[in-house]
């Protein structure tokens, strides 16, 4: 059975060796020694296994060191192979095997069945910067996702608010062109020079959270009762539910105004 380092004689050669060794290590490695265990047979093995278990506690993988020990189906006299105890981010547990003499990473899968530590940190350090492009892609996707619904959303709201103005407009306009003939039907030579809704004046830009104020320009020609030309201009809107007409003379484009006016 192995037993634990603290438990074990130590000839003095060995201990001298071992204690170098851990002198001569980072001031910021976090192994202790009662995290390693070997048989008294194995006890030479001691600083290479510590050496291992720096290497293992170091890797990307493995968060925090459980504890360490030889391999006793592949650990010869010649050749010993270490196997750790590690446990990740996720707080699972998961076994690490060691090559004594190359300190690389027993890896059956790998070409000669060893990886070094340096190469499975280069591959992890690859592998974040794919994870990160990967999310770094995922994120604008989301993003673009989430700008094409808003956008589908706004127009769908805007068909919405148009369909609703183009009722609303008609039907001021309906009531515009009711409400004037009412008032000037029985004119001499009455002719309507705006026969079909036009475009009306807006009190302010469109927006999705109100309709505008409408105002419909409504032109037609008349005669006086003397024969006499007339021109006129209607302003037609809607004030407090109510339709109002606001009729006066036409001056075509460039006229001067009268000075009676």
């Amino acid at each position: 059975m192995p037993s634990s380092l603290k438990n074990s004689f130590l000839p003095s050669s060995l201990a001298g060796v071992l204690w170098a060794t851990l002198l001569l290590s980072p001031p910021l490695m976090a192994v202790e020694l009662e995290q390693l265990w070997v048989p008294k047979s194995y006890l030479r093995h001691l600083p290479r296994l510590y050496d291992a278990a720096r290497l293992v506690e170091q890797s990307p993988r493995c968060k925090e060191l459980i504890e360490g020990t030889t391999h006793l189906g592949r650990t010869t006299a010649e050749h010993p192979v270490f196997t750790f105890k590690c446990r990740n981010e996720q707080n699972k547990t998961f076994s690490v095997m060691v090559d004594g003499p190359t300190l690389k990473k027993v890896d059956d899968a790998r070409p000669g069945g060893l990886v070094s530590f340096e190469q499975l940190q280069k591959e992890y350090e690859q592998a974040q910067a794919r994870k990160k492009e990967r999310e770094r892609k995922e994120r604008e996707l989301a993003e673009l996702e989430q700008r094409r619904q808003e956008a589908d959303q706004e127009r769908r709201q805007w068909l919405s608010w148009w369909e609703e103005e183009h009722r609303r407009r008609e039907a001021l306009w309906q009531q515009c062109v009711e409400k004037l003939k009412a008032r000037v039907g029985g004119m001499r030579a009455l002719e309507w020079l705006t026969q079909t809704m036009p475009e009306p004046e807006l009190a302010h830009e469109p927006r999705l959270d109100t309709h505008p104020a409408l105002t419909f320009t409504i032109d037609f020609n008349a005669e006086s009762y003397y024969g006499e030309a007339l021109r006129y201009r209607v302003l037609c809107q809607r004030e407090e539910g109510e339709v109002v007409l606001d009729i006066g003379p036409r001056r075509e484009a460039g006229e001067a105004k009268k000075p009676s006016e």
